[in-house]
């Protein structure tokens, strides 16, 4: 079958090569004659009793080299007859049934290892399909690289070998279209095998990743094509889960506890790490990482869409995933009841600064620790003189660790006799201390489960918002800052008591400190069915979301559960929240000794387009991740008028769809309504499948895709052309930066800037030719 496609040019495919190849088709062959024959596409049958049986007498009188993977096929039927009763059927898909290839050498003696999806086993045909999840076999594939000698132990007997192949294959409908190595790239074209340029597999994580064929060089004002009009020849990417390295296999199977961060550069693979650490512990600790009680926050619906993809085909199902706005309004509306639903669209910048700034979180902590502090001396107050004096003392402050409101109602329970607090359960209290301490106690319940008044008293008192600032943010706001904030927040609150002509609205950035309110006074947040406790949180593009926002995430996940946050510096869109680099993030949530993982090498893009986005960011580059693949120059084009720049982009996108139609490219400008400019313009020039996205409703698929910077965060594209690259859109200013960085690294294998008046003083002067 996959022998017939062995037909090479001589000049491309050498003699090692063909060896390769024609392993790897009759690896292909022998799988797909077996699962034909067979019939079978399941790891076991419904008696898995029977089957275990067989395995532990196959185990009895297998070679030392069939054990290993019979004890792990015998380990995955005893979870599978545990967990999931019998007739559950574990699919081997025929058309894909591997992505990875491991040859191991012992004692001169060698065993192919092949990686999937899920484990299936006939050692007696020397078939071996292990789940890439699955320790410690699989793990070797992240581990090691081909030539290396390996010292593991494989059911308790250490085995010590050479790695003899170590490859990443894509096999599509049962046919092989590319195999990949340390030292070379294949992909079949047109019944020929074509060496790429670069170095082997490596992970990517998006979408339609380019590699270009060895020796062609676009033509300035090309897209996509060399001087002959080749079009590209890597058309079949290799299964995500094979391109992992060690450096990420070893985050993704790290302790299921505690807080990892994730840095990385454009497109080094961190959202993909965070995704994969998510399959690997729901598959290994299915009890404790329930997949429908685990959750990905994240910053934008565009990013939303394209994770809640990904994890279905890691094998993980049920898992939310949610951009936090969209989360955040959802739990305020059910926790802090008689607010507006609708936000208000004209929040004013310093408004938005304020009420992200991470001082806020030691502000909302002084309010409820004040609150904490005078009904604590009301409550002694009023149970002074009293009988049980000492004992209302005693259980008050043994609960002095709780939320204030939690801490009141635990308090009442105990007065009635029916929580016990240390030693005491609160009997027989003396008739006159009781009726004390129950109407202390209903005053301060008033107090204690109003969040509004707490929220809206800070931000109308304009000498309290000054006073608190200048503890926590000395020099961050100016007096007449201060006094904008509290301008607006006294008019858009009047509105709240029907006092204003337009109906109420709130700011989006009040959700997060209502909900931080709750968490500090009332305590967890509540779910469908009760407390709100996550398995496991994910949070990618971190580094757009404040210390409040963070927190109150956080602060959702259960004991010694994982939090995983991913992200990077350079990647920030979003100024006003005064994220400038982990460690300032991590001391506002006071956390300490967090695990910090660096991602070092660039994936997806090529090592021109990495070079030009750390020439964007200047001073504020730091240590970027390394690219590794080359590919075309980046162009800047000059036109005098969008109109001129419009026939120009037309043009190339018509010929790119010609030579190109699965590829995908976005045109991208600093604001909407430039991109809603050029879409009109691409429209009437006819180009074909160009689609205008407004509200992160990326297709994810072939086409032109039309929009603004905001959008793109966390998405690549084969090809980025980005418009209007003017003086005015992108002015020399750290926001500049970091937008057009974000813009210029979405792009996997071809960028053009287009300017249409002064050129932007952050485009690096070597690409303007002047």
């Amino acid at each position: 079958m996959n022998g017939a496609k062995l037909r090479a040019k001589d000049e491309l495919v050498k003699d090692d090569t063909h060896k390769m190849i024609k392993e790897e088709c009759a690896i292909l062959d022998k799988v797909q004659e077996h699962l034909g024959r067979t019939g079978t596409t399941s790891v076991g049958s419904s008696d898995y009793d029977e089957e275990l049986i067989e395995l532990r007498d196959a185990i009895a009188e297998a070679r030392p080299e069939d054990i290993p993977p019979l004890v792990e096929q015998m380990t995955r039927l005893q979870a599978i007859a545990a967990q999931r009763g019998r007739g559950e059927e574990i699919p081997v898909n025929p058309d894909s049934p591997y992505f990875g290839h491991l040859q191991l050498k012992e004692n001169a003696q060698t065993r192919d290892i092949l990686l999937g999806k899920h484990t299936y086993l006939a050692p007696d045909e020397e078939i071996r399909i292990v789940d890439w999840r699955n320790a410690p076999v699989s793990r070797m594939y992240y581990c090691y690289d081909e030539g290396d000698d390996y010292e593991e132990e494989f059911g308790g007997m250490v085995r010590r070998g050479e790695i003899t192949a170590r490859r990443s294959v894509t096999i599509l409908e049962k046919r092989l279209r590319r195999i990949a190595c340390f030292d070379k790239t294949l992909v079949l074209k047109k019944g020929e095998w074509v060496k790429l340029e670069g170095t082997g597999p490596r992970l990517s994580g998006g979408q339609g990743v380019a590699v270009r064929a060895e020796g062609l060089k676009p033509v300035r004002g090309l897209l996509g094509v060399d001087a002959d009009g080749v079009e590209r020849v890597d058309k079949h990417l290799p299964e995500i889960s094979a391109l992992l390295d060690k450096e990420q296999f070893e985050m993704i199977s790290s302790r299921g506890s505690g807080l990892m961060v994730i840095q990385g550069g454009a497109g080094s693979g961190k959202t993909t790490v965070g995704l994969h650490r998510i399959a690997y512990l729901s598959y290994q600790r299915k009890k404790r990482f329930r997949s429908r009680n685990m959750i990905v926050l994240v910053f934008n619906e565009a990013l939303a869409s394209y994770v809640k993809g990904v994890l279905p085909a890691l094998g993980v199902h049920g898992v939310r995933v949610m951009t936090f706005a969209r989360w955040a309004s959802q739990l305020r509306y059910r926790h802090v009841r008689g607010l507006p639903t609708r936000y208000s669209e004209w929040t004013p910048s310093v408004v938005s600064r304020l009420k992200k700034h991470p001082a806020l979180l030691r502000i909302l902590d002084d309010i409820v620790d004040q609150q904490d502090e005078e009904l604590t001396n009301q409550l002694y107050k009023t149970v002074a003189g009293t009988d049980d004096e000492d004992r209302v003392r005693e259980a008050w402050q043994t609960l002095s660790r709780l939320p204030l409101d939690a801490r009141r109602k635990r308090m009442q329970r105990w007065m009635n006799g029916e929580a016990q607090i240390g030693r005491d359960r609160g009997e027989r209290l003396h008739t006159r201390t009781d009726m004390a301490l129950e109407s202390a106690l209903g005053r301060m319940g008033e107090i204690t489960e109003d969040l509004i008044s707490d929220w809206a008293d800070f931000f109308t008192d304009k000498r309290a918002l000054r006073r608190a600032f200048e503890v926590h943010a000395p020099a961050e706001f100016t007096d007449g800052e201060i006094d904008t904030v509290h301008a607006w927040c006294v008019k858009a609150y009047a509105g709240l008591d029907g006092d204003a002509d337009e109906p109420a609205v709130i700011d989006q950035e009040d959700d997060a400190i209502l909900l931080r309110l709750y968490q500090l006074k009332r305590g967890w947040l509540r779910g469908q069915g009760g407390r709100l406790e996550y398995d496991h949180l994910m949070i990618d593009e971190a580094q757009d979301f404040t210390a409040l926002e963070t927190a109150v995430m956080m602060d959702t996940v259960g004991y010694k559960r994982p939090v995983t946050l991913a992200g990077d510096t350079a990647q920030r869109i979003i100024n006003e929240g005064g994220f400038d680099n982990w460690d300032m993030l991590l001391d506002d949530l006071g956390i300490q000794n967090a695990e910090i993982e660096m991602l070092k090498i660039a994936y997806r893009s090529t090592i021109e387009i990495m070079q030009v986005a750390r020439e964007v960011l200047g001073p504020l580059a730091g240590e970027g991740a390394l690219a590794t693949r080359h590919g075309a120059e980046v162009e800047v084009h000059r036109f005098s008028d969008p109109g001129q720049a419009v026939d120009f982009i037309s043009s190339a996108l018509r010929m790119l769809a010609n030579a190109e139609p699965f590829a995908n490219v976005a045109v991208i400008a600093r604001h909407l309504q430039q991109a809603k400019m050029y879409h009109r313009g691409l429209v009437k020039a006819e180009v074909p499948k160009v689609e205008l996205v407004t509200d992160q409703d990326f297709s994810f698929s072939s086409g032109v895709e039309v929009t603004d910077i905001r959008q793109v965060k966390g998405l690549e594209f084969d090809y980025v052309i980005l418009v209007d690259v003017n003086a005015d859109s992108y002015p020399k200013t750290d926001e500049s930066r970091h937008l057009l960085h974000v813009a210029i690294t979405r792009a996997a294998h071809q960028l053009w800037m287009i300017t249409t008046d002064n050129p932007s003083p952050l485009i690096p002067p070597r690409l303007l030719g002047d």
